[in-house]
């Protein structure tokens, strides 16, 4: 809705302005933030810098432009809800915070989209960006000239707080969703992380590599390499403010579904009894630290690794110092972790495709036996 117009200009007189200045705008949530990110000449940026507060402190909402966006966002989560990959993560994130919002999808629900208007989307609005704001630049600027623009622009504009409530992890919950037309069945096992700002954020970047981030991982290797059983199995750790999420996602034929979880329970008894090994842990160390260095290559990861440490941390982090963080860890202190990470028995789990929950429940607890 930001883009749909404000006070001063049309939906259609922001875009050729943007564009008139070789620039671009696009904008994005996540579970905790609202993004709006642009690209430009650096000759340019006073010019966008206004347009974007004017789109901030200005838009009009009204009630027209507010239904066909509603349309629009109620097609995206149709489009959601049918593709099982996606879906599965809804499921999960529901089932491990069942009471929080944090457990709520990134764009609704059907339900909660109809039941919005012009009044309670300003209100929302509003109070959100008094929350917080951050502003990030990335490449050729001025960054006295920036800090007065912005000091100028928004001298009259209030903060507030909006009431935030630590979520808790459910684990061990299990949830499962029939669909007969899919032939594949999507996973998704996982349990409580640690927040961005935890000391444990880096060694645990490291676990999930070696366990199932990359090509050669545990997971990888074990259960498409060696066996051809799944086309798509991947471990993920997400950092966020005040939690975090750890777990692994995998998608098999019903009729692989056996195999996969004698594999899993072999996967982890080798774990548990043995650990990774050092020259496993070196290779996921310089497989983190090169991805690192590769994505900040791009303004815009630039940008969003910047504004994600101002809002999760109120420091920034050198590049430097995330390398050697990195690169200081040992085989010891990532094998520390198995018992509370990689521990099935505490995993909630969601599952989608052509299965039945106690089929589900039985699969679980054959991993977790």
């Amino acid at each position: 809705m930001l883009f749909k117009g404000t006070s001063q200009k049309s939906a259609i007189e922001i875009i050729k302005l943007i564009e008139g200045l070789g620039g671009s705008f696009d904008a994005f949530t996540t579970k905790e933030n609202l993004l709006i990110i642009t690209k430009f000449l650096s000759g340019h940026i006073t010019a966008v810098f206004d347009l974007i507060v004017e789109l901030l402190l200005e838009s009009t909402i009204d009630h027209e432009e507010l239904s066909k966006e509603k349309s629009v966002v109620l097609e995206e989560i149709k489009s959601n809800n049918e593709d099982p990959a996606e879906y599965v993560f809804d499921l999960f994130y529901k089932s491990l915070f069942p009471n929080h919002p944090m457990g709520l999808p990134i764009a609704g629900s059907v339900e909660s989209v109809n039941t919005m208007n012009v009044e309670k989307t300003k209100n929302y609005y509003q109070e959100l960006w008094k929350q917080r704001m951050i502003i990030v630049l990335s490449g050729n600027f001025d960054y006295k000239k920036v800090v007065e623009r912005a000091q100028t622009k928004l001298s009259h504009f209030e903060l507030g707080n909006m009431s935030r409530t630590k979520p808790n992890a459910q684990c061990g919950n299990i949830v499962v969703q029939k669909r007969k037309e899919i032939s594949q069945v999507h996973f998704v096992f996982g349990n409580a992380g640690v927040e961005f700002r935890s000391p444990r954020r880096y060694p645990l970047s490291i676990l999930n590599t070696v366990f199932g981030g990359g090509m050669s991982s545990r997971l990888f290797q074990g259960l498409r390499e060696q066996y051809g059983l799944v086309y798509n199995v991947q471990s993920f750790h997400d950092f966020y403010s005040d939690c975090g999420i750890s777990g692994f996602y995998f998608v098999c034929d019903k009729k692989n579904l056996k195999a996969v979880a004698q594999q899993l329970r072999r996967i982890f008894d080798d774990v548990h009894k043995s650990g990774f090994s050092s020259g496993e842990i070196e290779l996921a160390k310089t497989y983190l630290s090169g991805n690192l260095l590769l994505n900040l290559e791009t303004s815009t990861n630039r940008m969003l690794r910047l504004g994600k440490e101002m809002s999760h941390t109120n420091k920034i982090t050198t590049i430097d110092e995330t390398l050697n963080h990195i690169r200081s860890l040992d085989t010891e202190q990532i094998n520390e972790l198995i018992k509370d990470y990689l521990n099935p028995h505490t995993y909630t789990v969601a599952a989608i495709g052509p299965i039945e929950k106690h089929e589900v429940e039985d699969i679980v607890t054959s991993i977790a036996r």
